[in-house]
C-alpha cells in the first residue's frame, strides 16, 4: 500500500475544503498539501450550484439565515469572515462578482464553472496536489500526527481537515456517508434529514408537473402554521419545489404529520375570493365550471382545485351550490397538500444535521476531541437557508481553517 507524507491532508475537495487548501497553500508554500477527493474530480457540487451559475454568497447573510447548534462559530465567522471578504478573496484569484436585487452574489460571466476555475488554478500555483477517487476510512494518531487511511493508500499528516460535506450529493444523484473520518476520532452527529429539497407531497399532481406559480407556501406541522415563505411555486408530478418550498423542506422532512398550504391570491381574503367566484359563475352562467379559471390561474391548477373541493369538472359553472362554492373557495384560499416525511438525500442540497457544534472550537474551528484536526463546511451541524447562504459558511469556514494550518 502506497504511503504519502504531508504537512496537512485535506479531506473532501468541495467549497470549504478548495478554500482551505487555497488560503492554507499560499501561507505555507514549502509545506507539502493535498486534497482528498473521494469522487473522481474535486467541486462537482459547486458545477451545480445556483442553477449552475453559483450563487457564492449574499450580502446581507445573518445569524437568522441559519439553523445550528452552533451559533456562536457561525456568529464568529460571520463579524470576521464577512461576505464582503469571500468576495474580496475571490476577486484577488480572479473573479469578478455581481450582487442582484435581492444582495445574492453571482459569478460576472454567470458560470459556477469559473468559481471552481479560479480555486483550482489557485492550487495549482501554490503546488497542492488533488487526490481523487480515494475514499478516506479512518484517522488515528500517531507520533507525528495522524494516519490517514484511505482504501488503497495511506497518507500521514501533522494536521488534518475534515471538510467532507453533508450527506447529500445531488450533483450526481448519490449519497453516502460522509461522516466515517469523523466519527472514527470520537466525533457525534445530531440526526440527519436532508435539506433545501423538493417536497414530496401525497396526492397525484401529475397533470401539475411543470407548471410554476407566484405565491405563499406556510409549512404546516402538527397542525400549525411554523414557517411561510413567499415565491415561485414549481410543481412537479409528485412533488412541490422552488426556493420559497426549499426552504420549508428541513422542518418537513423531520415530520411525521407535515403539510404544506399553497395560497395563490396572497392579497385576497377568504370572504373577498367567494365573491369573486360569485361573481364569475353570474359572468360564465351555463359554461363550465373550468372557466371560472380563465385569467386567474392554469387552467390544469384550476381543474386540479375542483377536483379537490370535490366538485365535478364537467358541471356548468351555474349549477354550483353555495357549498360547492364556499368548498372552492376554502381551497383557492389555502390549498391544502400533506407531504410526505423524506429520508433521500439524493436531491437535497444541503444536509441539517452532522457534527455537533459543542464538540468544535467556535473560533478556530478545531476538533476538541483532537488537537490539529480542524473541521469546517456542511459536515457541521449548520445548514442555511436557500441564496447563498450555504456556500458563505463553506468558503468563510475554509476561510477561517485555512489560517490555522
Amino acid at each position: 500500500m502506497k504511503t504519502i507524507k504531508v504537512y496537512a491532508a485535506i479531506i473532501g475537495g468541495g467549497a470549504s475544503g478548495l478554500m482551505c487548501a487555497c488560503v492554507a497553500s499560499k501561507r505555507n508554500r514549502d509545506k507539502k498539501i493535498v486534497v482528498i477527493e473521494r469522487d473522481n474530480r474535486v467541486g462537482k457540487k459547486i458545477l451545480v450550484s445556483g442553477n449552475s451559475r453559483c450563487n457564492l454568497t449574499n450580502l446581507c447573510a445573518s445569524i437568522n439565515n441559519y439553523h445550528t447548534d452552533f451559533e456562536s462559530g457561525v456568529i464568529f465567522l460571520l463579524e470576521n469572515y464577512p461576505p464582503q471578504k469571500v468576495i474580496d478573496y475571490f476577486n484577488s484569484i480572479g473573479l469578478l462578482s455581481k450582487a442582484d436585487n435581492e444582495n445574492r452574489v453571482y459569478p460576472l460571466s454567470k458560470q459556477s464553472s469559473a468559481v471552481l476555475s479560479v480555486l483550482r488554478n489557485e492550487l495549482k500555483r501554490n503546488g497542492v496536489d488533488e487526490i481523487c477517487d480515494t475514499k478516506v476510512n479512518s484517522i488515528e494518531k500517531n507520533k507525528e500526527g495522524y494516519i490517514v487511511k484511505c482504501d488503497d493508500k495511506t497518507i500521514l499528516a501533522q494536521k488534518v481537515v475534515i471538510a467532507t460535506g453533508g450527506n447529500n450529493n445531488y450533483a450526481q444523484k448519490v449519497v453516502g456517508d460522509t461522516y466515517s473520518a469523523a466519527k472514527s476520532i470520537g466525533h457525534t452527529l445530531s440526526a440527519l434529514s436532508p435539506s433545501l429539497s423538493p417536497v414530496k407531497v401525497k396526492k397525484n399532481i401529475k397533470a401539475l408537473k411543470g407548471i410554476r406559480a407566484q405565491g405563499k407556501v406556510s409549512a404546516v406541522i402538527n397542525g400549525e402554521v411554523i414557517k411561510s415563505e413567499c415565491g415561485e411555486i414549481q410543481f412537479g408530478a409528485d412533488s412541490l419545489s422552488g426556493i420559497c418550498v426549499f426552504n420549508l423542506s428541513r422542518e418537513i422532512n423531520k415530520a411525521d404529520k407535515g403539510g404544506i398550504f399553497v395560497e395563490l391570491l396572497t392579497d385576497y381574503s377568504f370572504e373577498e375570493i367567494k365573491s369573486m367566484l360569485q361573481n364569475r359563475v353570474k359572468l360564465i352562467g351555463n359554461d363550465s365550471v373550468q372557466e371560472i379559471f380563465c385569467g386567474l390561474f392554469h387552467k390544469n391548477i384550476g381543474i386540479a382545485m375542483l377536483k379537490d373541493s370535490n366538485i365535478d369538472t364537467s358541471t356548468c359553472a351555474n349549477n354550483l351550490s353555495q357549498k360547492d362554492i364556499n368548498s372552492l373557495a376554502s381551497t383557492i384560499y389555502k390549498w391544502v397538500f400533506p407531504c410526505v416525511k423524506s429520508n433521500d438525500f439524493s436531491t437535497a442540497q444541503v444536509t441539517c444535521g452532522g457534527i455537533k457544534g459543542s464538540e468544535i472550537d467556535p473560533q478556530t474551528l478545531q476538533s476538541k476531541k483532537a488537537n490539529n484536526i480542524y473541521i469546517c463546511g456542511e459536515a457541521i451541524n449548520v445548514d442555511g437557508d436557500c441564496g447563498g447562504y450555504n456556500l458563505q459558511f463553506a468558503f468563510s469556514s475554509g476561510m477561517c481553517v485555512g489560517e490555522q494550518l
